[in-house]
């Protein structure tokens, strides 16, 4: 995903505190997670000296830069709606991930009351949660829409060239398109049956949905695709092994926050706390991820 000529045979990563086990548990995986990652170098340092098609072109500079400023206004124009902060704290486990006492630092900073003294990783793991997973793809359909409104037929023979000729480009539509798949509206409208506001839960999640079906149309527009993620058969198959499972535990995790929430008593909050955390580590796992 790097720029040619970037990494130069060295390459510093940071592997989130989730995955260690996942990756390193015993010898034989972290040896190979490690091979992995000196193979992954060793290539692109020798292709960046060598193959020109690599190479940013600076033809594309101010489109990408021009999408990604209209990709930053939709997603700004969410997150500084003033309903989304009462959304995003019903219909997410956004309040019950910091029982888990994961992580070296807690999922708000002292005192915080906002999205901005919320730490990146719980609010990436409560949207991932609760299956919009905006985070992964919110605003991208109306920049590449806003960039056909703009440039017409030039913008239409542009995209296909953006999509073969840069690396940067395709990398960000095959990883939204793959992100679309885990994305249900189903389950995420079961959370946001949590917000007791009407008024705030259908602004917010019409929001959602209309910039949802927005990006899969515009990706699919991109990428000669019939239906989002069919370019990768194989992490389409992973996934129909394990969705089932995971959609089955989101369901649950819906109504263990409701009754979780509305306990009156102690005692109460107790007997549906260890289900609950569970159903959490469930999904993280079920999807590899947190997000």
């Amino acid at each position: 995903a790097q720029p040619a000529g970037s990494i130069r045979g060295r390459f510093r990563v940071t592997e989130q505190g989730e995955v260690v086990s996942y990756k390193y548990a015993n010898k034989g995986t972290g040896l190979y997670q490690m091979e992995l990652l000196a193979a992954s170098v060793f290539e692109h340092a020798l292709k960046s000296e060598r193959e020109e098609a690599l190479k940013p072109k600076r033809e594309f500079d101010d489109i990408m830069e021009a999408l990604a400023g209209a990709s930053r206004a939709a997603y700004t124009g969410l997150v500084s709606h003033p309903g989304l902060v009462q959304y995003f704290q019903a219909a997410s486990p956004i309040e019950e991930i910091s029982l888990l006492n994961i992580g070296s630092r807690p999922a708000r900073r002292f005192g915080a009351k906002s999205l901005a003294d919320l730490r990146a990783i719980p609010w990436v793991f409560a949207w991932a949660q609760n299956r919009h997973i905006i985070t992964g793809w919110y605003g991208v359909g109306s920049a590449l829409a806003s960039l056909l409104q703009v440039r017409g037929q030039q913008g239409e023979a542009l995209l296909p060239r953006l999509f073969h000729d840069s690396r940067l480009f395709r990398l960000i539509i095959d990883e939204v398109e793959k992100t679309l798949l885990l994305v249900d509206l189903d389950i995420a409208r079961d959370y946001a049956s949590l917000v007791e506001d009407e008024g705030v839960r259908e602004m917010i999640f019409s929001m959602i949905e209309q910039e949802l079906k927005l990006t899969s149309e515009m990706v699919l527009k991109v990428s000669g695709g019939g239906e989002v993620a069919e370019r990768f058969p194989e992490y389409r198959r992973a996934l129909a092994s394990r969705l089932p499972a995971v959609n089955a535990v989101n369901r649950m995790q819906v109504e263990l926050l409701r009754r979780f929430r509305g306990a009156e008593r102690e005692a109460e909050r107790d007997a549906y706390k260890s289900a609950l955390l569970l159903s959490i580590n469930t999904v993280a796992a079920g999807f590899g991820a947190t997000g």
